[in-house]
């Protein structure tokens, strides 16, 4: 089995798992997985979703990085195995997810330690709430961003980083609408999340060096797979063209 250090499995996490803790503003974050397509090429591909997808394969000589082990059963080339394979992953993502095959934080929530984030979520992250009851009085679990925010029934009871009321959710969110979005690098409202975001579309994203909105955390981008590079480009992790 290839081994792989810190520094390479930033990049790798970074695109596939945990984007939203890597620069931008959303929070949410996807389960990875490894559905798509290769490029023409052969090299991973990035998708839109965040996730990576390899190339085909029988073995793990077939494979190389940011997917370096053969799934046998899928004939496709993933992030990882087994939790071995994510021993140097960051964010503390050291657990292989069976289904996705992708490092991250935990399966169950006896892998989620202290610091106020004792569930496990869908997304294979230690999180602050599950559910209501996870929170405190007076409380509401925010099952988007899974965090405890202020539960509400008006803006009055609402304040700073969270001041607006969801009142279909009964909790405070950062904004309703695009016009709660004052900073103008995060000037798009995502109602899903209820957060600013850099974009939701590619029309959000007016740079023309960075015309692709990512929807793994919303932000602008150079490329999302290989064919945004050209006939032979590849799109790096950091989704800029190689």
């Amino acid at each position: 089995m290839m081994k792989m250090g810190s520094s390479l499995w930033v990049g790798i996490f970074c695109a596939g798992v945990m984007a939203a803790s890597c620069g931008g503003s959303s929070t949410t974050i996807g389960d990875g997985g490894t559905d798509g397509s290769v490029g023409s090429d052969g090299n991973p591909t990035t998708n839109p979703d965040g996730s990576i997808t390899g190339p085909a394969c029988t073995s793990d000589a077939q494979c190389g990085f940011p997917t370096p082990y053969c799934d046998t059963a899928a004939q496709v080339c993933v992030q990882c195995l087994g939790d071995p394979n994510c021993a140097n992953a960051p964010n503390n993502a050291n657990f292989c997810s069976v289904s996705t095959h992708t490092c991250v934080q935990c399966n169950s929530n006896a892998q989620c330690g202290g610091g106020g984030q004792p569930y496990c979520s869908p997304a294979g992250r230690c999180v602050e709430c599950l559910a209501d009851g996870n929170c405190p009085t007076n409380e509401k679990c925010n099952l988007n961003t899974f965090r405890c925010a202020p539960a509400c029934t008006s803006d009055q009871q609402c304040s700073t980083p969270t001041p607006y009321c969801n009142t279909t959710a009964g909790y405070c969110v950062q904004c309703l609408g695009n016009s709660n979005c004052a900073d103008p690098q995060f000037p798009v409202c995502n109602t899903t999340t209820n957060q600013c975001v850099e974009c939701l579309a590619n029309t959000d994203c007016p740079d023309p060096q960075q015309p692709l909105c990512f929807l793994g955390n919303d932000r602008c981008v150079e490329c999302l797979v290989n064919t945004d590079c050209g006939a032979n480009g590849v799109c790096r992790l950091d989704h800029t063209c190689n």
